[in-house]
């Protein structure tokens, strides 16, 4: 597998800074930080701190203690500690060694963080630069798109696995419990998912219950697994059983409303186009009141990022874009049907996964 060339991340962010003339960018442990610095791990009380500086310099704030963890965990080579009895704020200030005007944070920061920053900056000015680190985010080169490859095609083998082993009178929860356990043995990573059956099935991120799978009944996994950090989100809609003329009439609706967006998704496409391609079949097919949600969402270390595809985002597609095609027409008291593809945008659409969905009788 392609290995992720951190460096090259933090140079753009260098970049960056240079053209707004910024002085520091820090970033505390989140998404963003493990994308610039390979660590990924949860905030703690104890102040960790990447920085970023306009020449070619990155620096890392951590406690003493940690420092061994810091060096093998992120790509940091310079690692400054503070010990127990420190404030760790006054030691980042003081490890910068000029006068700061501008300081970017990224975008999750703790208001807690940001204002022990001010009292240590007090004449700086703080700015967003998570917009600097989403800008990059949306787009994926090769080694980013051979790992959402693979958890997606982990995530579809594993839902058509478990498509295969529940039986009759399994709840839904059950049944949750082994579509994650099918794209884990996979994947080798965690897996998420939501199960519905029948009428459970017409509500949209609905919650696996104790509902028992009956035979005919209407099954619907929206699940994914990730790979090295990437996800997956494929939702495959399928009956334990035979489908009724009505299921066949409506799938086929929702099928020709995922092909619309597929065939729309190009570089320079407005991204709301990419959603009226999929409303437009629904809607003309009478059902356009029950798609109550947009088309999709970016795709990536987190499952839902930029590109939006929804109403009112005209920005571009772009190469290296991946973005969900999942449309959907949810009946009340009935079921639900939604088809969801992961898409990446080289020229035109391409779906990460092609997956043979129609496994009932």
């Amino acid at each position: 597998m392609k290995a992720i060339n951190f460096e090259e991340r933090s140079k753009k962010i260098q970049n960056r800074i240079i053209e707004k003339d910024i002085d520091l960018f820090l970033i505390t442990p989140s998404i963003n930080f493990g994308y610039l610095f390979r660590g990924f791990f949860s905030l703690s009380e104890r102040l960790i701190c990447g920085i970023i500086f306009p020449d070619d310099q990155t620096q890392l704030i951590a406690p003493s203690f940690e420092k061994e963890r810091m060096q093998i965990e992120t790509t940091f080579d310079d690692v400054v500690t503070w010990q127990e009895e420190e404030n760790p704020y006054e030691v980042l200030r003081k490890s910068t060694d000029k006068k700061i005007k501008t300081i970017a944070l990224e975008s999750s920061t703790p208001f807690d963080v940001y204002i022990r920053l001010k009292k240590q900056f007090p004449y700086a000015n703080f700015i967003n630069g998570g917009i600097f680190v989403k800008e990059l985010r949306s787009i994926k080169n090769d080694a980013e798109i051979e790992r959402m490859k693979k958890a997606a095609n982990c995530t579809a083998e594993g839902i058509i696995n478990t498509l295969d082993i529940i039986k009759e009178s399994q709840s839904e929860l059950e049944a949750l419990k082994i579509v994650q356990e099918q794209m884990s043995s996979l994947s080798n990573e965690p897996g998420w998912a939501i199960v519905q059956f029948d009428e459970n099935s017409a509500i949209p991120h609905g919650h696996p219950s104790k509902k028992k799978l009956k035979k005919d009944s209407i099954v619907l996994i929206d699940a994914g697994t990730t790979c090295d950090h990437y996800f997956a989100d494929i939702t495959i809609t399928s009956v334990f059983g035979k489908a009724s003329k009505e299921f066949l009439k409506i799938y086929s609706i929702v099928e020709e409303a995922n092909e619309a967006a597929l065939s729309t998704s190009e570089e320079g496409i407005p991204a709301e186009n990419v959603d009226f391609a999929a409303r437009t079949v629904i809607e003309d097919a009478g059902y356009g009141k029950y798609f109550t949600h947009r088309l999709g969402h970016g795709l990536g270390l987190e499952v839902h990022e930029d590109p939006y595809i929804v109403k009112g985002n005209k920005n571009p597609l772009v190469n290296g874009n991946v973005h969900t095609d999942e449309p959907g027409i949810y009946i009340p008291n009935k079921f639900g049907i939604r088809i969801e593809d992961d898409i990446l945008i080289s020229n035109k659409g391409e779906r990460l996964a092609n997956i043979n969905r129609k496994l009932w009788k």
